[in-house]
């Protein structure tokens, strides 16, 4: 695996040599070598036919007007990628690019934009990114991977959405505030590939209620993964129920130890100590299991547990895995995999903050899932153009800026049709190559002063009681 783990001094001898590589005649002759291997991504992203044979493999009906699906799908995911943009702002720059294309303007009222973006289904967007997901899957080079092996990392975030009655009824806000006072809120579980930084799954729901946590989410996605793959999480996500559904599916766990379990070591951590355990069932507990589930488990399975110390820290990390091979995957290696779990943090964090998803716009329920589903495509697809960059300079794709191919790809990527295109959004995206930092112990502690000069807001908005209103309010009679 050609990613260096976390906390390593970067090769400065090697970025030399890739700063050399970066001139224009150079890139093209390897982009040019990479499209005669099939391994280029961007040449088969979908199309604007791909979009609409999906839309009638669907069985959606659509007109043939100024925004059919195909492009109010681009529009959307141009305006996920600059978060600025308001949606009257994303008709003008389709106006001028029509102008360009020497075609009338359509209308600036930016309504038919909206409601051809409520018509957008989520199955057909879910169904587009999926090819995304397969295409750089397929296209994954064997060195970026662990032992060969598919490693996806999995966490949870949350979204707030605007404050809205039907926000409200489906996504309600945490029940500590005040009505009024605070936001709906969404919770997510993504599941990231190491390999290709891609988004492979994700799964919504409200932040109340049965079956909405993490742990409940994360397993409604469980059949997306086959045998071989390793699932790498934190210890929220740990537990026998799980870990015995993924063994079935010959699929790995590796997670931080849970709070409320025993560890089996005594003394102190040297360096690194590592122990086989069998884990018994749990008892039976029906607002965890059902009888029928509970009977099915079987009586123990094996753990491996790994204690170890992170170099120039304090902390002791206490890790379990079913990868019970000790010959094939050392105590070494699976903490230096676990290490790597935080790279599903910086994923989130490029989708929350460099893509600016923190606070979701849409109005509707329904609307938010649509935003939702078209921002993990449109993060996918800058992620394909980091993965063909990292293919060019052959280093791995997590070295390669998500934020400058972020704007690498709103700059270039009407045009990727020659080698000469592809070299353009290349060199673009890999004028600034990250994960050059080694690891460092700083305090948990704010540098930035709260300097807001308004206060907290302690009831609502006179304004708020009308878009809450289920009614319009009548016009005073003047007679």
């Amino acid at each position: 695996m050609i990613l260096p783990p976390r906390g390593a001094p970067v090769d400065t001898n090697r970025r030399a040599e890739l700063r050399a590589a970066l001139n224009p005649k150079e890139v093209v002759q390897r982009i040019d070598k990479l499209i005669d291997q099939e391994q280029v991504r961007l040449t088969e992203i979908f199309s604007d036919e791909d979009v609409h044979r999906v839309c009638d493999e669907l069985e959606i009906e659509f007109r043939e007007r100024d925004f059919t699906p195909a492009i109010t799908l681009g529009l959307f995911v141009s305006q996920c990628l600059s978060r600025g943009d308001a949606c009257s702002t994303v008709v003008t720059k389709f106006n001028r690019e029509r102008k360009r294309q020497g075609m009338q303007p359509c209308c600036e009222d930016a309504s038919a934009y909206c409601k051809a973006r409520a018509k957008l289904s989520v199955e057909l967007i879910d169904r587009l990114g999926k090819h995304i997901v397969d295409l750089l899957r397929t296209k994954a080079q064997s060195q970026w991977k662990w032992h060969g092996l598919n490693v996806y990392l999995v966490d949870g975030l949350v979204f707030r959405a605007p404050d809205t009655k039907a926000n409200q009824e489906v996504y309600p806000q945490p029940s500590t505030q005040k009505e009024g006072l605070g936001f709906p809120q969404i919770r997510c579980v993504v599941t990231t590939c190491l390999a290709t930084g891609c988004i492979v799954n994700y799964n919504t729901a409200a932040m109340k209620g049965k079956l909405t946590g993490e742990v409940s989410l994360f397993r409604e996605k469980h059949g997306d993964f086959v045998a071989g793959d390793v699932v790498v999480a934190d210890s929220n996500f740990e537990s026998f129920y799980d870990a015995v559904l993924l063994n079935r599916r010959g699929v790995e766990l590796v997670c931080g130890i849970r709070g409320c379990r025993n560890t089996p070591f005594e003394g102190v951590c040297e360096v690194l100590d590592e122990k086989i355990i069998t884990l018994v069932k749990p008892k039976n507990n029906k607002n965890r299991f059902t009888p029928e589930q509970w009977q099915q488990l079987p009586e123990s399975i094996q753990y491996r547990c790994i204690r170890y110390r992170i170099t120039g820290r304090s902390e002791v990390l206490t890790i379990v895995t079913t990868l019970i091979d000790t010959k094939r995957f050392s105590a070494e290696e699976i903490a230096e995999l676990y290490g790597l779990r935080w790279d599903v943090e910086t994923d989130i964090a490029c989708w929350k903050t460099t893509m600016g998803f923190c606070d979701l716009r849409c109005h509707t329920p329904e609307n938010l899932k649509r935003e939702i589903a078209v921002g993990v495509l449109a993060y996918n697809l800058v992620r394909s153009l980091t993965n063909d960059a990292a293919a060019v300079l052959e280093i791995h794709p997590r070295e390669v800026s998500f934020s400058r191919s972020r704007d690498a790809w709103m700059s270039f990527s009407d045009e990727l049709e020659t080698s000469d295109d592809l070299m353009w959004i290349v060199l673009s995206a890999t004028s600034r190559l990250v994960r050059d930092r080694p690891g460092r112990e700083e305090p948990r502690e704010l540098k930035r002063r709260n300097q807001s000069k308004y206060p907290k807001m302690k009831a609502p908005r006179p304004s708020r009681a009308k878009r809450m209103a289920t009614a319009p309010v009548k016009p005073p009679d003047k007679s």
